[in-house]
């Protein structure tokens, strides 16, 4: 069964050829653009770094891409085996609030261990996320 589009249809379609042959054709208008960012902020690194084996640990440092609600936010360290291991709350750091800490005394003990986080943006998106990394016998 074949399909009628009308005058118009037509028309706009063949409007839309051209302006989509026009941009692929032409010059490179991504400059033109505006860029658009998301506000929702994701963690950029850790220490320790995940995956990594490190000396017997007192801190975990998480580094985001923008500062975190403090309200709301937690770190949790658990051993492969979940359980929990006792540490501070979460604080920022004073020179730069894109980083979080949680101080654990005493050290970890040799083992291998999951850190759970989770954090609120300044727009209300809760994220979260967790890494991994061992502690070696010294």
């Amino acid at each position: 069964m074949r399909m009628r589009v009308p005058a118009w249809g037509r028309a706009f379609g063949m409007g839309l050829l051209a302006v989509s042959a026009a941009i692929s054709s032409g010059p490179d208008l991504s400059a033109a653009l505006p860029v658009v960012t998301l506000p929702h902020i994701t963690l950029e690194k850790s220490e320790p770094a995940d995956g990594s084996t490190v000396a017997p640990v007192a801190e975990i440092r998480l580094f985001f891409t923008g500062a975190p609600l403090m309200r709301g936010a937690s770190v949790r360290v658990v051993t492969t085996g979940r359980q929990l291991m006792r540490s501070s709350p979460p604080a920022p750091d004073a020179e730069d609030p894109r980083q979080v800490f949680v101080t654990i005394d005493p050290p970890l003990p040799p083992g291998s261990y999951v850190v759970q986080w989770r954090c609120i943006a300044d727009d209300g998106h809760v994220m979260r996320g967790d890494f991994r990394f061992d502690v070696a016998a010294q």
